[in-house]
């Protein structure tokens, strides 16, 4: 853990709270050239879905890190994380790199105040970009725990499967997707997983602000075994691969379900990403795994969970990020 307190700084140091948000909207716009909605701010950080970080230059809001509560199971047990969403500093402030800047002292004070035993959140992860991530371990607020990897098949029609849209009102498709979530969380006990139960499908998919999604029960048309549901999204070129819920076994099954999608929507290829000491599931698809893997923070700068807990246990695809 750094030993530099954020009260050393001429930066003042807040929780974020609703005062905050039209500046922070502000800050959005002008980091990253595009507007942040009233309905998607409230998807992330409504109801008490999130939390977040500010730091002022006097009146000027120049960096906030902030994201969403995700429920887990690690080790079998449910636990709350803390999914890494939005972390932004102002253009004029991007040069103070050190342990007094503004980036570090959002991502300091956060983990300082939210993360680790006794704190709301007993673990963080995010996905961010290899600059950042660079940055961040320099700074000593990060190390990798683990890495995703992007993979892409090509579409390949078939008629060996029977989906059947997930109705979310529907008894039976509530049923089998509470069935489905049990075996999948016993087979991955030892591990650390997203919790994917229906409360979680509906605000990650159904209530998303800005994305329609895919969201299919598949059944083997030969047998009527329910092999698991699948969620993609398409986008203009490509059909991305956001979510299983079903066994590990059934996961080849269920990508090539995924690539007869992706031909039915007429995309041209399937993107997707798993961790890699998942990969072993899925070979045998077609599969072309990207050489570049994103790799996974864990939060160092404030003492708490030994990172070799962690290590290499997490269970990712895209849908655990919230900006697929």
């Amino acid at each position: 853990m750094s030993e530099v307190s954020v009260k050393q700084s001429k930066w003042r140091v807040d929780d974020a709270a609703s005062e905050h948000t039209p500046k922070i909207f502000e800050l959005f716009k002008a980091v990253f050239g595009q507007e942040m909605s009233e309905a998607h701010w409230h998807w992330k950080y409504g109801k008490g879905k999130g939390a977040g970080i500010v730091v002022h230059d006097g009146d000027e809001l120049v960096a906030y890190f902030g994201g969403m509560e995700r429920r887990i199971l690690f080790k079998g047990l449910p636990a709350t994380a803390f999914q890494s969403g939005d972390s932004m500093v102002a253009r004029a402030h991007r040069g103070t790199l050190s342990k007094r800047g503004p980036f570090f002292l959002s991502v300091a004070a956060f983990q300082d105040r939210y993360l680790g035993h006794g704190r709301p959140y007993l673990i963080s992860y995010g996905f961010p970009n290899e600059r950042a991530m660079r940055l961040a371990e320099r700074l000593g607020m990060y190390t990798q725990i683990g890495r995703l990897l992007e993979i892409y098949w090509p579409t390949e029609p078939s008629l060996r499967f029977r989906p059947v849209p997930f109705e979310f009102d529907n008894d039976g498709h509530r049923k089998a997707l509470k069935m489905l979530w049990h075996v999948m969380s016993e087979q991955f006990g030892e591990r650390a997983i997203g919790v994917r139960d229906l409360e979680y499908f509906a605000h990650r998919y159904r209530d998303h602000p800005t994305h329609s999604y895919l969201i299919h029960l598949v059944f083997d048309d030969s047998t009527e075994r329910l092999l698991g549901i699948v969620v993609a999204r398409k986008t203009e070129s490509r059909l991305i691969l956001l979510d299983f819920v079903g066994r590990p076994q059934e996961f080849r099954d269920l990508i090539c379900y995924t690539k007869s999608l992706a031909s039915e929507q007429h995309c041209a290829e399937v993107f997707g990403w798993l961790t890699d000491l998942d990969c072993h599931l899925i070979t045998g698809t077609g599969e072309q795994l990207n050489e570049l893997p994103l790799r996974l923070p864990f939060g160092v700068y404030r003492r708490g969970m030994d990172p070799e807990e962690i290590r290499d246990r997490w269970f990712f695809m895209c849908g655990d990020s919230d900006f697929m």
